[in-house]
C-alpha cells in the first residue's frame, strides 16, 4: 500500500463522523471523545487551574498552545474519596482530591461557531457534589438544544467544597482567603471566557445555571463585587436558591468550626494554626473537613461585600435576564419542633436562620399552627407527629425563609431592570410513595437533566414524566439561546410571561402546566423580605 493511499485512508478515518474530536486553543490541544449515541463531542476533565495551595485561592492555568491533553475521562472529584476507580486508595481519602479544579465541555457535533454556553454549577450544600455525578450528565439537555435547532454548548465545573472551599475564622479572614470555592467557580468562568471560542462557543453568550447551593452560588456571582460580573455571563438560571437565603455568617460563627478542625488534627497549639492545617496530610484532615452541613458562603468584604437583601434593594447587582424558582414543598424544616418554644429556639439559634426573639415571635403570628395551612401544601389537615407536632408549620416558615421569600424578592427587584421568568415546580421527582412527602427539594433535577438511564433518581419512561422533562429542558436551552424560554417548540403549553407583567409563576406539572399569580403567603413573605439576614 503506497504512502498516498495510506494518507487518504487516514484522512477519511480522521474526518469520519466517529473520529475523536481535537480542539486547538491557546490553552492547549485537547483530545476529546465522540459520543455516537448523542452525536456529541465531549471534553472531560479540562484543568482550569493547577492544584492550589490548601486554603488558598487558585490561579488560572497557564496557556500551553503546543501541549496535548487527553480529556476523555472525568477528572478527580473534589471530595477526594477513594471510591472512584481513578483514585482508588483502599477506599480512603487521597490527596488527589485537592487537584480537582476541572471543567467539562459537551457540544453537539456541528460546524456552527458562536454557540451560546449553558454552564452548570452543582449543589449539595457546598458540602458535596461533582460534575461526574450521572444525575448531572449534560448530554441529554444538549441533545434537546440540537433537536429544536437552538444548539448550545454545555459546561460543568468542579470547585472546592466544605472546609476546603469555605473555611473561615479570624485567621482565614486575616489571610484574605474566604469563599475560595466561589472563587474557583469564578476562575472557571474566566477560563471559559478566554477559551470557549476555540470549542465553537460564544464567550459573550454564557448563561450560568445552578441548583440549591449551586443556585446560591449563581446568586453570589450576580451580587459579587458590587454587581460587576466582568462580562463573564449574560443570563442566569437559579433552581431552589438565589442571591438571598443561605446565611452569610461572619467570622464569629465559623471560629468554633475552625477551632474544632484545628483541635481534631493536632493543630490547636500551633503558633500558626492555618499553616499547620495546610501541612496536615490530606487523608488526616479530609474526614474532619467534610463534617457537617455548616460550610456556607460568608461576608468577606470583597467578593461578597454586603447582605443579599442590601444588594438587591439598592441595585448593587449585575442586571440580566433570569429564570428562577422553587419547588412547592422544599422541606427545609427541622424535625422535633413540638411547641412555640421549640420553634423560637430553632429560629434564634439554628445555623440557618439566626433571627432575634422579636422576629421569631412575629413569624409565629404570621404562620399560625394550623395544619391545613402548613407544608407540605395540599395535604389538608394530615399531620406527621413523628416529625414534630408543629412539623407542617415550621416547614412553611423554614422554606419561606430559605427559598420562597428570597425567590420573590429577587424576582421583584431584578424585574425592574431585566426580564425575569419565575416558576414553581409541582411535579414529584419520581414515583411518589407514602414515604415521600410533597414536592420536595431536588424534585426537578431528574427532569431538567432528562437522564433516563441512571438509577439514583430515575426519571422513568412514563409518557407524562418524559413529556415534562422534554419541556423543561427545551425551555432552559431556549432561554440560553435567545433569552426567552418560550421558544421550546412544544405545542399546547401556556406562554410563560415575564414577571414584571403580572407577578406570576409558571407552574410545572406532569398533567398540565399553568400560570398562577405569585401571591402565596403574601404577608409572611413580605415580612421575611424586610429582614436583613
Amino acid at each position: 500500500m503506497g504512502q498516498l493511499t495510506l494518507y487518504l485512508l487516514w484522512s477519511c478515518l480522521a474526518t469520519a463522523p466517529s473520529a475523536s474530536p481535537v480542539t486547538h486553543s491557546k490553552a492547549g490541544i485537547f483530545h476529546g471523545r465522540y459520543l455516537p449515541g448523542f452525536d456529541q463531542d465531549v471534553y472531560l476533565g479540562i484543568k482550569y487551574a493547577p492544584k492550589p495551595v490548601r486554603f488558598s485561592s487558585a490561579i488560572l492555568t497557564k496557556n500551553a498552545p503546543e501541549t496535548n491533553f487527553n480529556v476523555t475521562q472525568y477528572g478527580v472529584d473534589c471530595m477526594g474519596y477513594g471510591s472512584d476507580e481513578n483514585i482508588l486508595v483502599a477506599g480512603g481519602w487521597t490527596e488527589l482530591g485537592e487537584d480537582c479544579l476541572h471543567l467539562n465541555i459537551v457540544k453537539p457535533r456541528t460546524d456552527l461557531s458562536g454557540l451560546p454556553v449553558l454552564l452548570w454549577i452543582y449543589g449539595g450544600g457546598w458540602q458535596q457534589g461533582a460534575t461526574s455525578d450521572p444525575r448531572y450528565n449534560m448530554s441529554y439537555i444538549v441533545r434537546q438544544s440540537a433537536a429544536i435547532n437552538k444548539p448550545v454548548i454545555g459546561v460543568s465545573v468542579n470547585y472546592r467544597m466544605a472546609a476546603f472551599g469555605f473555611l473561615n475564622s479570624i485567621q482565614v479572614a486575616t489571610n484574605g482567603t474566604q469563599n475560595i470555592g466561589l472563587l474557583d467557580q469564578r476562575l472557571a468562568l474566566q477560563w471559559v471566557n478566554k477559551h470557549i471560542s476555540s470549542f465553537g462557543g460564544n464567550p459573550s453568550k454564557v448563561t450560568i445555571w445552578g441548583e440549591s447551593a449551586g443556585a446560591y452560588s449563581v446568586g453570589d456571582h450576580i451580587n459579587a463585587y458590587g454587581g460587576n460580573n466582568d462580562g463573564l455571563f449574560r443570563a442566569a438560571i437559579m433552581e431552589s436558591g438565589g442571591a438571598v437565603g443561605a446565611p452569610l455568617n461572619g467570622t464569629d460563627w465559623y471560629q468554633r468550626m475552625y477551632d474544632n478542625l484545628t483541635a481534631s488534627v493536632g493543630c490547636a497549639d500551633a503558633e500558626e494554626t492555618l499553616e499547620c492545617l495546610r501541612s496536615v496530610p490530606y487523608e488526616t484532615i479530609a474526614p474532619y473537613g467534610y463534617q457537617g452541613l455548616e460550610w456556607f458562603h460568608t461576608l468577606d468584604g470583597r467578593f461578597i461585600r454586603e447582605w443579599g437583601q442590601t444588594s438587591l434593594t439598592t441595585g448593587a447587582f449585575a442586571k440580566m435576564p433570569i429564570i428562577l424558582g422553587t419547588n412547592t414543598d422544599e422541606g427545609f424544616g427541622v424535625d422535633g419542633v413540638n411547641t412555640d418554644t421549640d420553634a423560637i429556639k430553632q429560629l434564634m439559634y439554628s445555623k440557618r436562620w439566626n433571627l432575634n426573639e422579636m422576629e421569631a415571635r412575629r413569624l409565629l403570628e404570621l404562620y399560625p399552627n394550623n395544619p391545613a395551612l402548613g407544608e407540605p401544601y395540599g395535604w389538608g389537615n394530615r399531620t406527621w407527629p413523628q416529625y414534630g407536632l408543629q412539623y407542617k408549620r415550621f416547614c412553611s416558615i423554614a422554606t419561606d425563609l430559605a427559598m420562597f421569600a428570597p425567590r420573590r424578592l429577587l424576582a421583584e427587584e431584578m424585574s425592574k431592570y431585566e426580564p425575569v421568568y419565575s416558576y414553581r415546580w409541582d411535579a414529584p421527582k419520581f414515583n411518589n410513595t407514602p414515604t415521600t412527602i410533597g414536592i420536595n427539594h431536588f424534585s426537578e433535577i431528574p427532569f431538567v437533566f432528562g437522564n433516563t438511564e441512571q438509577q439514583i433518581t430515575p426519571l422513568g419512561n412514563g409518557t407524562e414524566n418524559l413529556g415534562l422533562s422534554t419541556l423543561v429542558m427545551r425551555m432552559w436551552v431556549s432561554f440560553a439561546y435567545d433569552l426567552d424560554p418560550n421558544g421550546h417548540g412544544v405545542s399546547g403549553i401556556a406562554s410563560w410571561p415575564q414577571y414584571r407583567q403580572n407577578s406570576s409563576n409558571f407552574v410545572f406539572r406532569t398533567d398540565e402546566s399553568y400560570i398562577e399569580v405569585d401571591d402565596d403567603r403574601a404577608e409572611g413573605v413580605a415580612y421575611i423580605n424586610s429582614l436583613v439576614r
